[in-house]
């Protein structure tokens, strides 16, 4: 297993995102310095992962340069820098997984779960679930997740 980037997920959220992603073709939006591209990369069939790599609203600047150190290697991940809402409407394929770890505000996420059943994924995953507008947000559309490990809540959706 490779060195993981500098992130957030706990041990809990690996394990979990281990576990969904599991043969998976996964669609991550958000992916910050890597942490959970690399992960995901593990275990899943293959992993498109989109960010604008622009940091996270608390004061980082270009998480760019680390995400690329960190996931130029992995032979499963195709790397899109673009901003969700203008790449996620290009896709036309189903995707078994949608990992949704963007920003964490209300609308923000609403418009990151829009996106993400575009590509009507089988499983849609939040990372930081503990936030309140995230929980509040996924709620609304999709009711109580089926999982909760960590700060990962998955939803397994009927097709």
């Amino acid at each position: 297993m490779p060195d993981l980037p500098e992130g957030w997920l706990s041990t809990a959220d690996i394990a979990e995102l281990r576990r969904l992603g599991a043969g998976a073709t996964v669609l991550e939006l958000g992916a910050y310095q890597g942490r959970s591209t690399v992960v995901l990369s593990e275990v899943a069939k293959y992993v498109v992962s989109v960010d604008r790599h622009q940091g996270v609203p608390v004061g980082d600047a270009d998480s760019l340069p680390p995400y690329l150190e960190a996931i130029r290697p992995l032979r499963n991940v195709a790397i899109v820098v673009a901003y969700f809402e203008d790449f996620v409407p290009l896709l036309r394929c189903a995707f078994d997984l949608v990992f949704i770890d963007g920003q964490h505000e209300y609308a923000e996420v609403v418009r990151d779960i829009t996106l993400a059943l575009l590509v009507d994924p089988a499983i849609v995953a939040f990372h930081d679930w503990d936030y309140d507008e995230v929980r509040q947000a996924g709620s609304e559309v999709f009711g109580d997740p089926n999982r909760v490990h960590g700060s990962v809540a998955s939803f397994r959706r009927t097709l």
